[in-house]
This record gives structure tokens, sequence and C-alpha cells, in this order.
């Protein structure tokens, strides 16, 4: 060791003027370099810890790639275009969205563990049931919060309501990394609920007034792009960190992206001037819709179940199992990327099938059964491979139905869509969806409490497979209840 550090001292002089003459010489020497050490610090390792290594880095590596082209979208856009105008403002609306994003997704490998740490004994309340109620909180908030979110950007402007957005968030992080006890732990989960509203309905809002008809399909794929790379980055990013540095100091992280997204939107996104707001959902409108039967077995066979496996299978119960067989937060987290990979490399290649061939309903059941089936792989073997190919399998799934669901809701509500407006219809389908995703921690969390974790796992799976073969019987064996008409889907 001595001789080869003393040989590199003496070629240094040599080595240096040959960087300054061939930079790519240098990089190349700089890249053998990192190289060799990398692997003689894999060599000096144990088999096992090589492996996690290795596997971290390969994560490290494809969040910076991302990053990486997240930025240089933004670049190129900026750059090509004068502030403000269409394509500027949609990249700018897309780095704060996806800063944002990226600081709730940091969490997601670990919280209900986090959970655990902070429960004490309560009457009636068992540590198992009280790891979900953090997520069903958060989400009965976030659809409590969404319609008045929505007035306050009709009011203020997108621009100003996503800045407001951003302040309980900051809060709501720094306090759950602070948090002693679960009860302090629910009021900052609270606050970042009410922050999370406010930015997801301003950035649909701030979209929908920067795009026209010609470009407004582009302009929704900005934001849904968002949101998936920021959940394919966050877990894996955020469990790796919560490994060496405690689950704790990530919510610092994810309160500095927070405030991070709200200078970008503060310095990327033009000021605007306050709207009139849209005609407001009334009751009876929602007993107009819920009175469609077809509207029914949609929401209520292929929808809430979707939500419940989100949020109960993956966000709940593949944590909690992988802890209990020994996986770290960085382990559970690139387990959970599989998620959203699969997502990125295969959902836009089956919307456009789904498009083409007008099938929405077919391509929706077939994402229920998909996921179901691949949520019973645990019950064949619950170790850590099972549950990655159950993860991948829910990712295929949602790649089939998350968009061909939206198109079926102005198809099996077209009279409805006409009489109080598609806008109208839309709402209430997006808040009624999200009962599953309230729903799905709290089934999950007392399957597990009952039954325990791998039980719960395919008991999720079951209830997927039978809503989804129940929905198939309602909508492909029934030839009027499938319109064949293409293209038609959410605005």
């Amino acid at each position: 060791m001595l001789a080869a550090v003393g040989l590199l001292a003496r070629r240094a002089p040599a080595l240096f003027d040959a960087v300054a003459r061939a930079p790519l010489r240098g990089l190349a020497l700089a890249g053998a370099a990192a190289g060799t050490v990398t692997l003689g610090a894999l060599a000096a390792m144990g088999a096992e810890a090589a492996q996690l290594l290795a596997a971290d880095a390969a994560v490290v590596l494809l969040v910076v790639l991302l990053l990486a082209h997240e930025a240089l979208r933004l670049l190129a856009a900026r750059t090509a275009v004068a502030p403000g105008e269409g394509v500027g403002s949609l990249a700018g609306i897309r780095a704060a969205l996806f800063l944002f994003m990226l600081a709730e997704e940091l969490s997601r490998s670990f919280l209900p563990l986090y959970v655990r740490e902070l429960y004490t004994p309560l009457p009636g309340l068992s540590d198992t049931l009280a790891m979900g109620l953090p997520i069903a909180l958060f989400m009965l908030l976030v659809a409590v919060f969404t319609p008045f979110a929505g007035v306050w950007a009709d009011r203020f402007g997108s621009r100003r309501t996503l800045l407001f957005g951003t302040l309980p968030a900051v809060a709501g992080f720094v306090g759950t990394a602070a948090a002693q006890t679960l009860p302090e732990l629910l009021v900052w989960r609270s606050a970042c609920a009410l922050g999370y509203a406010v930015m997801f309905i301003g950035a649909q809002g701030f979209i929908a007034r920067h795009t026209g008809r010609q470009d407004r399909a582009r302009g929704m794929a900005q934001f849904v792009v968002a949101v998936v790379v920021a959940g394919l980055c966050g877990a894996p990013v955020g469990g790796i960190l919560a490994d060496h540095l405690g689950p704790r100091t990530v919510f610092w992280v994810s309160a500095a992206l927070a405030l991070a997204s709200a200078l970008a939107a503060r310095g990327l996104l033009p000021s605007e001037a306050p709207e009139r707001a849209e005609r407001a959902v009334a009751w009876r409108d929602y007993a107009l819709v819920l009175a469609n039967r077809r509207f029914q077995a949609l929401l209520l066979l292929s929808s809430v179940p979707t939500k419940v496996m989100l949020t109960g299978w993956l966000f709940y119960l593949v944590p909690v199992h992988l802890h209990d067989l020994g996986a770290t937060p960085a382990t559970i987290g690139r387990t959970m990327m599989a998620y959203g990979l699969t997502i990125v490399l295969l959902g836009p290649w089956l919307s456009r099938m789904a498009d083409r061939s007008g099938r929405h309903a077919l391509f929706a059941g077939a994402g229920g059964l998909v996921g179901g089936g691949g949520a019973l792989a645990v019950l064949h073997s619950p170790g850590p491979a099972a549950v990655l190919a159950g993860v991948a399998a829910l990712g295929l799934a949602h790649a089939l139905n998350n968009a061909t669901q939206l198109a079926l809701v102005p198809e099996v509500a077209r009279a409805e869509c006409a009489r109080i407006g598609r806008t109208s219809v839309f709402a209430i389908y997006r808040l009624l969806e999200r009962a599953g995703a309230v729903l799905g921690p709290v089934i999950a969390a007392a399957l597990a409490d009952w039954f325990g974790a791998v039980a719960a796992l395919g008991a999720l799976g079951v209830l997927s497979l039978l809503t989804s073969a129940a929905f198939c019987a309602v909508f492909v064996r029934d030839a009027a209840a499938l319109p064949q008409t293409v293209g038609e889907g959410a605005p």
C-alpha cells in the first residue's frame, strides 16, 4: 500500500499535465481510479455487505440520472421560450411538483415502522393498527381538503395557492421529525395532508390555465410524470438515508425539499389573475351520478379496490412484512421502487394500446386481475423475492388500469356529463375513489392484527381478484356497457 502511494506521488505531476492536455482522458483516469477504489472496497467486504453496497450504488445512480434528466428538461424549456409561455410554464410546474412529491415520497418505505417506534399501549389500539392510522388519516384529510384547495386556486390563482400549500407541508415535516408521541405525529401528518391537497389541486389548475385544447394532454402528462418519477426516486433514496442517518433526518430533508418546491414555484411560475370559480358540485349531483349503476360498478369494483391495493397492500403491508423478515429501510425502498419503475416503462405503451382498441374496461379489469394474482405470490413463498414479484405485478396492474379507469368515467356517465358537466362528474369520481385510499391501510392493519401480515397480503389479493372478476362480468361480457369510442378521456 505504501509503495503504491509513493509511486502515485512520483507520477502525480505527469498525470496532472496529461489531464490538462486532454480533459476527456482526465475523466477516464478519474473514473478508473474510482472504479479501482470501489472494487478494492467491495473485495474487503463480505459478500452480503458488498451486494447491499452495490444495490445502493445502483439505486443512487438511477436516481441521479433521473434528477439530471429533470434538470436538463427544465433548462431546455426555460431557454427555448420566453418566461411565462406555455412550455416554460409547464417545465416550471413540473419542477416544483416533482420536488414537493419527492419530499412526501421519501418516507414511504419506513413510515409505518417509524410510527411503531412512537407507539405507546392504548386500550383497543394495537401497534399493528396504530401503524396504519397516519396513512389513513392523511388520505382522508387530502380528500376533505381537496374541494377547499380548488376554491383557493380559483380565488387567489394557482401560483399563490402553490406557495401557500408548501407552508403547512414544511411545518408538518419538521413536526414529524420532532414528534415524540403518536398524537403529535398525527397532528403534523395532518398538516402535510393539507399541503399535499393544496399542491396537488394547485398544480392541476395551473396546467389547465396555461394549456389549450391542443396541448392539454401533454400538460397533464407532465403532471403524471412528475408524480411517478418522484415516487420512483423517493422510496429507495429515503430508505438509504434512513439506514445511514436515521428516519428523523429524512423528514428534515423532506422539509428542505418542500421549501425548495416553494422557491421553484416562486421563481419559475408566472403570476396570475384570479379567475371566476366554476360551478360548485352540489349534493344532488352526487345523487345523480351515484344512481348510475355502471358508475357504481366502476367505482366499487375497480377504482376503490385499486386504491385499497395501493395504500393498504403497497404502502402499509409491504414495509411491515419486509421489516418482519429483517429487511432494512433501504431494502424495502428498493423493493417498492419496482412499482414505479414498472409504471414508467409500461404505462405509456399500455395506455396507447387501450386508446387504440377503445376497450378501456378490458384493460381496467385485466389490471385488477394481474394485481390480485401477483399479491397471492406471498402465500406460496412469503420471502423477499415473492414480495418483489407482487410489487412489480401491482405496478403492471396500475399501468393497465389507472388511465383506463379515468377514460371510462365519461363513457359510463354520458348523460350525467351532459347534464352537470364533465368537470363535476370527474370531481365526484375523484372524491369518492379516495375512499379506497382511506380504507386501504385500515383494512390491511385490521387483517394483519387478526391474522398476520402474510395472510393480510393474500387476503387483499383475493379481494382484488374477486372485485375485478365482478367488474369484468359487468363491463366486458355486456357489449352494451362497453362503448367503442376511442380518444375520450379525462379533460
